[in-house]
């Protein structure tokens, strides 16, 4: 049923991308994404790049989520043939996730399509390193949508990085561009982090209150039992954070809530809103408390002591699995309850240096000044048709 689905699905979609092919190809640069609607920080770096140091460029955004339920996705249809619109008359496009379309269609000759990802390192296992398995595709929907399919290039954090990705989008090595994305620029600039925190503070002034702040970002859990479990751990912790030291901020999933909770004085007193990511809370943050997110990565380029709250992580680590070994390999503290974060934080207690040095010289290690330029300059020579793959993986630089 799927693959009689998949194939009309794409006899009907690429008739009409036939009549669109027709169109005149412009100087232009398309950014799709339906990871949410507005561009991510990743796009708003580049775009905002590319529009200062390549003005001849035509820009244009489509930033749309797929909406629950048959008549959402029914109406998602209308974003596709704009979608279509604008593969037909683009040299580049830049995504930041899997796109049905891009992966499924026959494109024009000459176009080239960039998988901007939008997590940085290799952790969870996602896409075709999942088929068939807990929170994972079927094989027959991943071959039958040609899911990853007909990308030119696709963006790593770091050369460890690259095998575990080539797995999870079924794509050769040589097709990766191991230099990291521009949310690294975001991440280390320190200006940026400045005009951050202020902004958090303005929302918060209680967050800056001479005791050190505490981010805890768990990851998502799609089950109730799952969500039930979060949500005892939540408290545990919140009950045991030693409120005379530290602040305490609760930044949920943004496929859960996206609500952040701001303790300060105990667990009664907190204020709630919807303001901020949790990597800009990460521009205030003295401890980053997470469990089974990339996040780690974000947080350890920002040179903040990581700690993994895996209360859950017997039942998590056999569902899902992980690129790297998640006991052995991580530059962080582990602890399965409340009680141990709390004694690593008041004791000030962090991962070894030198492992923590490693461990980001592989996975996210920054060699350019800006990431964000590097990309730029990368698509120009796209749109030339001069990209010489010089910043391609090459087997760990052999």
């Amino acid at each position: 049923m799927v693959k009689i689905f998949a194939k009309l699905f794409g006899a009907v979609m690429s008739f009409f991308y036939f009549f669109y092919k027709r169109l005149k190809t412009q100087n232009k640069i398309a950014f799709i994404s339906r990871q949410s609607e507005k561009p991510s920080l990743d796009f708003r770096y580049l775009i905002n790049e590319l529009r200062t140091s390549y003005p001849e460029y035509k820009i244009e955004v489509h930033c749309k989520m797929i909406p629950e339920g048959i008549g959402g996705k029914i109406r998602y249809v209308g974003e596709m043939f704009t979608q279509m619109k604008a593969m037909a008359t683009s040299r580049v496009v830049v995504l930041d996730g899997y796109c049905i379309l891009a992966s499924m269609l026959k494109h024009k000759k000459g176009l080239e399509i960039i998988q901007l990802w939008h997590a940085l390192g290799a952790f969870k296992k996602f896409g075709r390193s999942i088929l068939d398995k807990e929170g994972g595709k079927s094989s027959a929907v991943a071959e039958a949508f040609k899911m990853h399919n007909n990308y030119t290039l696709i963006a790593a954090s770091g050369e460890k990085c690259v095998p575990h990705f080539a797995e999870a989008f079924g794509q050769n090595e040589e097709k990766f561009v191991p230099i990291g994305i521009p949310r690294m620029d975001y991440l280390t600039d320190e200006e940026e982090n400045k005009r951050v925190s202020e902004l958090i503070y303005s929302k918060y002034p209680e967050l800056n209150n001479g005791k050190k702040n505490v981010l805890y970002v768990p990851t998502f859990r799609d089950t109730d039992d799952d969500k039930a479990a979060l949500n005892k751990a939540c408290e545990e912790l919140v009950n045991l954070i030693n409120y005379d030291e530290c602040n305490l901020i609760v930044k949920h999933h943004v496929v859960d809530t996206n609500r952040e909770e701001i303790y300060v004085s105990s667990r009664m007193n907190k204020t709630e809103g919807e303001a901020f990511t949790g990597m800009d809370f990460m521009a205030v943050a003295d401890f980053v408390v997470t469990d089974y997110s990339s996040v780690i990565y974000e947080a350890l380029l920002k040179n903040l002591p990581v700690y993994l709250y895996c209360f859950d992580s017997e039942k998590y680590i056999d569902e899902r699995g992980f690129y790297i070994d998640f006991w052995r390999d991580l530059p962080v503290l582990y602890s399965k309850n409340a009680r141990g974060i709390c004694n690593f934080i008041s004791s000030g207690s962090t991962a070894d240096g030198e492992k923590v040095s490693a461990f980001k010289e592989a996975y996210v290690n920054k060699k350019y000044d800006s990431i964000t330029s590097v990309w730029a300059e990368i698509i120009n020579e796209l749109m030339q048709g001069k990209y010489d793959k010089r910043y391609n993986y090459t087997h760990g630089g052999e």
